[in-house]
């Protein structure tokens, strides 16, 4: 168990623990959890020490050889990773007042974390769906590619496009190659639709790729599964404060 135990104890973060077993460290420490302060404790050393908490089986088995160690003459005592996990069980209702500290300290951020994707989202459909820039930039597209089917045979004079052609637009070249239809159409916007092409003013017409990018990674599903933790450790939080007091 000893062993097993000191696995369970990263490496990292040992010294930093083994100085809150000093009298007067830990006895801060202990006033801190009890009063579900964070302020004497980082939130990355009460997460380290949440995780790594003893269970109930292997506080069992600790308390089982301290009581026995107290019985023999010249028994081994815990090793300092055990004797450490020993004294946070003494500590009432430890983990319930840790992970508090931890919902209360990281629930604020969680939500504005989640807002702020929202925000990002309904920004670029907004742009998407009503920007001038967006329409216009696009009406160029469905202008020149119109026009370039007119005298495609295979093509048959189709109108319009789907949004699989946008990446390709680099990919159409002029028929000296000097040029992409992509380089053009942004040359022709510049002359004919942007006032301030070439000024300090000048304003990109599209959303910023990097939104666009984050935008890309969101998944609604993973906005469920967020917002059912926040709502299950809510309500844990609730009736643990209850306990905790």
């Amino acid at each position: 168990v000893i062993k097993t135990i000191a696995e369970c104890c990263a490496q990292a973060f040992f010294h930093s623990w083994i100085i809150i077993l000093t009298t007067n460290s830990f006895f801060f420490f202990f006033i801190a959890v009890v009063n579900l302060d964070n302020s004497v404790v980082d939130l990355e050393t009460l997460q380290a020490l949440y995780e790594n908490r003893a269970q109930s089986d292997e506080l069992e088995k600790i308390e089982k050889h301290s009581k026995a160690s107290k019985e023999k003459e010249n028994a081994k005592s815990l090793d300092k990773p055990e004797q450490f996990l020993y004294e946070l069980s003494l500590i009432p209702n430890f983990s319930e007042r840790v992970f508090c500290i931890l919902f209360q300290s990281t629930f604020s951020e969680s939500i504005c974390s989640i807002h702020r994707k929202l925000e990002l989202l309904q920004k670029l459909c907004e742009t998407l769906k009503n920007g001038s820039g967006v329409m216009q930039v696009l009406g160029l597209v469905l202008a020149f590619g119109n026009y370039m089917n007119g005298g495609n045979r295979t093509r048959g004079q189709a109108d319009g496009f789907g949004l699989d052609i946008l990446p390709k637009l680099k990919d159409v070249k002029s028929s000296d190659n000097s040029r992409s239809l992509l380089s053009y159409i942004v040359s022709y916007y510049l002359r004919n639709f942007d006032e301030d092409a070439g000024k300090e003013q000048c304003i990109f017409p599209l959303p910023e790729p990097q939104d666009l990018f984050q935008a890309s990674q969101m998944k609604f599903e993973d906005f469920q599964k967020d917002l059912r933790k926040m709502k299950k450790d809510l309500r844990a939080f609730w009736k643990l404060q209850h306990i905790s007091v």
